[in-house]
C-alpha cells in the first residue's frame, strides 16, 4: 500500500485506519490485509505471482508524478496478462470532465463549480450497499507500524477516531446538528462547528460522493447547505489544478511569482511554527495544529497570510510544514490553498489582501475564547481587546514577558503589510 505524501501527523492516522480496516476484514470476511512497504510495481508483481492474481483494481490519483507511476504499472501488468482497471473513488468528477466553453480547464472557482456541480448531478448517482465481496482466505499474524518517531501524536486519540465507521457517524451527526448553520458558523474558530470530515476524506474512509449524496437525500438546498457543498467544490477545484499543473506544491501557477523577492529567516519561520510570533490569534492557531493535528480553515488563511505577507517568507515553507503536521494534509487542497493565500495561484487572493490578525480576532473570536483555549496565560489581560493586542498593555505585557509567558510581536502588522505591498509591486 502506498499513501502519497503523508507527513508525520498523517502517519498516526494511517496506522490507526489500517488497524480498523484489518479488524473489519477479519470480522466480516475472516481474512487479513496484506500490507507491504516498497515500490508499488515491484510489490504488485510479487503478489500477482504468489497468489496467481489475474485482475488488479485501484482508485486513481491525480498528480503528474502519480499518473506517470500508475501508467507504467498498468502497462507492465497488462503486458504480463493481468487485467487492470482503475476507478474514481476520490472525486465527484474526473478533472478532465469539467472544462470551459473553450475546452480548457477552469482557473476561476465560481464558474468551475457551477459547471462541475451540473456535471455531477447529470450522472444521477445513487447510494447502494455492497452486496458481497470475494476475498482470498489469507491468514497471517500481520504487524505493522507507521507511527511517527516522535511521540507528539499521542494526544490525537483524544480528539479523533479514524476509520470508515467513525466517518459515517461523523457525517450523520453533522447533518443532524450543524450543517444548517454552516454559513453563519463556519468562520468562527471559537464555535468550532465545521464537519471535521477532512481527514476521513484524505484517507479514503469516506468519499465526497457519499457526502454529497447523503446531503442531497436528506437536506434542502438552503444557503448553508449550498455553502457547505461549495467547500467540497473547492476540493474538486484543487484537484483540477493539481492535474493540470506541473507541480502544484512547488511552482506558482502565476509564473511572475518565480521572481518574487522572498525573505529568508529560519528564526522567524521557527517562531511561526512554534506559535511564538507575539500575535495571539496566529500563535493560538499554530498551537492548535500541534495539539490536534488540525486547524480551523479560517485560521489556515490567517497564519498563511502572516507567514507569506507579514513575514514575507516563501509559501512553500508553509505548505511543507502543513504536510508534516496536518492529519488532513491533502496534496491538492493544501498546495492550492497556499497558492491562493500567496496570490500566485488560480483564482488567488489578490496581492493587496493581507489578513489582519487583530481584525480577524475581533470578527471571528470576539470573546477571545479560542485564543484563551491555547494561550490561557493571557487571561490576566481580561478584556478581549487587550488579549488581541497584548503589547499595547505596557505594564501587564511587560509582566508576561518577564515571566517568559509571552513574546514581543515579530513584526509591526502595518509596517510589514506595507513591505509586502512594495514587494508585490516589483513583480506586477
Amino acid at each position: 500500500m502506498e499513501c502519497h505524501a503523508t507527513g508525520e501527523a498523517g502517519h498516526w492516522w494511517l496506522n490507526e485506519s489500517l488497524k480498523r480496516l484489518q479488524e473489519s476484514y477479519r470480522s466480516r470476511f475472516g481474512a487479513s490485509l496484506i500490507i507491504i512497504e516498497g515500490e508499488a510495481l515491484e510489490v504488485l508483481q510479487k503478489l500477482v505471482k504468489k497468489y496467481k492474481i489475474n485482475q488488479v483494481l485501484w482508485n486513481r490519483l491525480y498528480s503528474p508524478e502519480t499518473i506517470k507511476r500508475d501508467t507504467i504499472i498498468k502497462k507492465t501488468l497488462q503486458d504480463q496478462g493481468v487485467d487492470v482497471e482503475t476507478f474514481n473513488g476520490h472525486l465527484l468528477n474526473e478533472p478532465w470532465e469539467v472544462q470551459n466553453n473553450s475546452g480548457q480547464y477552469f482557473k476561476v472557482f465560481t464558474p468551475y463549480w457551477r459547471k462541475a456541480f451540473e456535471v455531477y448531478q447529470s450522472k444521477k448517482e445513487k447510494l447502494e450497499k455492497l452486496k458481497s465481496i470475494n476475498v482470498i482466505n489469507h491468514q497471517e499474524n500481520l504487524t505493522f507500524n507507521f507511527l511517527p518517531k516522535k511521540n507528539w501524536y499521542q494526544k490525537f486519540s483524544k480528539y479523533w477516531t479514524p476509520g470508515e465507521n467513525a466517518a459515517q457517524d461523523q457525517l450523520s451527526q453533522y447533518l443532524k446538528t450543524n450543517i444548517d448553520i454552516y454559513k453563519e458558523a463556519r468562520d468562527r474558530p471559537d464555535l468550532d462547528q465545521t464537519s471535521k470530515l477532512s481527514p476521513y476524506l484524505r484517507f479514503g474512509e469516506i468519499s465526497p460522493r457519499t457526502i454529497v449524496l447523503n446531503i442531497l437525500k436528506s437536506k434542502k438546498l438552503s444557503a448553508s447547505v449550498l455553502t457547505y457543498l461549495s467547500e467540497i467544490g473547492w476540493r474538486e477545484f484543487s484537484y483540477s489544478l493539481l492535474y493540470y499543473s506541473k507541480n502544484l506544491a512547488s511552482f506558482p501557477i502565476n509564473m511572475k511569482f518565480q521572481k518574487f523577492p522572498w525573505r529568508k529567516s529560519n528564526k522567524e519561520l521557527d517562531l511561526w511554527k512554534k506559535g511564538k510570533t507575539g500575535i495571539p490569534l496566529v500563535d493560538a492557531a499554530m498551537r492548535q495544529i500541534y495539539e490536534k493535528g488540525w486547524m480551523h480553515n479560517r485560521l489556515r488563511m490567517v497564519v498563511g497570510s502572516f507567514l507569506v505577507k507579514n513575514l514575507l517568507l516563501n509559501w512553500t515553507l508553509g505548505e511543507r510544514y502543513f504536510q508534516e503536521t496536518l492529519l488532513d494534509y491533502d496534496e491538492a487542497s493544501n498546495a492550492a490553498g497556499w497558492q491562493w493565500i500567496a496570490g500566485c495561484g488560480a483564482d488567488a487572493s489578490p496581492y493587496f489582501r493581507v489578513f489582519n490578525p487583530i481584525l480577524q480576532s475581533e470578527r471571528f473570536d470576539p470573546q477571545a475564547k479560542f485564543i484563551l483555549q491555547y494561550l490561557p496565560q493571557l487571561q490576566t489581560l481580561q478584556k478581549p481587546s487587550s488579549i488581541f493586542q497584548p503589547h499595547l498593555q505596557e505594564q501587564a505585557f511587560k509582566s508576561l514577558i518577564n515571566q517568559n509567558l509571552y513574546y514581543e510581536p515579530l513584526v509591526d502588522l502595518k509596517d510589514s503589510r506595507n513591505r509586502a505591498l512594495e514587494a508585490y509591486q516589483k513583480i506586477k
